[in-house]
């Protein structure tokens, strides 16, 4: 029995107007074969039927299809098999006959309906294989398109190194009297700067970075990374704590000096001159945690995260950068196993917190 407490889900009106075209049809070939019959004999209606169950069977779904075989096996009984308007069926070979249509309608009706479903599943999964072999060579151009990037980066990276060098031993010519020496001093180191990002960009997005840890102090590593930007930072006041009291610590120290270099001098852009500047070491559960914190301006609330995005430039950036120096830091960060991350400090300005795994010990 049918639960009442259940809802019916009702036919698509694709599949009832199936069912009612499928009764239009058997009534129109009905009254065309008994309009024919005294010439063609009841046998041609049978014929005519099947076709019609057949052509249908192309289009339409499997239950108005078995349901037309169906009908018109008691139509063709009915009206056209002796005695007529009866379903009593007299000759034996007018019985078989009429079993085998039966069957054979049917048959005829599920078994077209299913090449067709078949067809339609064949059809889908051949697009959906064009689909994943486009997919698939649209990730081939993007990876190649990558890969000349880097590559043209590389290169053009490498080929500015040159004139940056030659620019160099022009400025140690001039000598400090010049006054255009100390502007042309300021702008080379710039694009000098630029050069080095780039090319580091490209190590760190083809992964070809392979830290090369070793015991060292921490306070060294502080000092490599603060000396290429000593100008900057000479124009803040820099805080720090905690480094001279840290043990040896096993690390890359020239990896962990660039990732502290872009920090810092990323502070020094954002922040007013004569603002401090505090650096803090900390060893925390085996990882070295260094927070640097500004107290300029702060981050964008809501992007503290896209700071490190490749390019990404805060708005009122100054003018002159790249986007790329903290992009840089994390992704040196993650090839040494650690990671960087960006928040504003509560009591005002930008703090990154650099945390990396690391073994330490006492100095012999």
């Amino acid at each position: 029995m049918n639960d009442p407490s259940k809802p019916r889900i009702p036919l698509p009106a694709a599949v009832v107007g199936q069912f009612s075209w499928g009764l239009t049809i058997l009534f129109v070939l009905a009254s065309t074969c008994w309009v024919l019959l005294p010439y063609t004999g009841y046998l041609f209606s049978a014929l005519v039927f099947l076709m019609a169950i057949v052509l249908a069977g192309t289009r339409w779904n499997r239950g108005p299809v078995l349901a037309m075989a169906a009908v018109s096996a008691v139509v063709w009984n009915f009206i056209f098999i002796p005695p007529q308007f009866t379903l009593h069926i007299e000759k034996p070979q007018d019985i078989t006959m009429f079993a085998m249509f039966f069957v054979v309608a049917l048959s005829m009706g599920h078994l077209i309906t299913r090449l067709r479903e078949r067809e339609a599943a064949l059809e889908q999964n051949h697009r959906e294989r064009e689909e994943l072999l486009a997919e698939k060579h649209r990730a081939e151009l993007l990876a190649e398109s990558e890969r000349l990037h880097r590559t043209l980066l590389d290169s053009v990276s490498h080929e500015l190194k040159t004139p940056i060098a030659i620019i160099r031993t022009a400025l140690d010519g001039l000598g400090q009297g010049n006054p255009y020496a100390a502007e042309i001093e300021t702008a080379n180191r710039r694009l000098q700067r630029i050069v080095e990002n780039f090319l580091e960009m490209t190590r760190v997005e083809s992964e070809a970075l392979k830290p090369r840890p070793d015991w060292c102090e921490v306070v060294d590593v502080l000092e490599q990374a603060m000396k290429p930007i000593s100008n900057e930072l000479a124009l803040h006041v820099v805080n720090v704590r905690g480094v001279a009291e840290m043990p040896l610590v096993m690390l890359d120290s020239r990896l962990l000096a660039q990732v502290l270099g872009n920090v810092l001098h990323n502070a020094t852009l954002y922040t007013p001159a004569g603002s401090e500047i505090e650096i803090h070491a900390a060893l925390k559960d085996g990882a070295l945690e260094l927070r640097v914190r500004d107290h300029g301006p702060g981050l964008p609330p809501g992007k503290e995260g896209r700071v490190f995005d490749k390019f990404y430039r805060a708005p009122d950036s100054p003018a002159g950068g790249t986007g790329l120096g903290l992009a840089i830091a994390r992704g040196l960060m993650r090839a040494m196993k650690g990671d960087i991350e960006a928040r504003n400090h509560p009591q005002g300005g930008a703090e990154f917190v650099l945390r990396l795994p690391v073994k330490s010990r006492n100095p012999s």
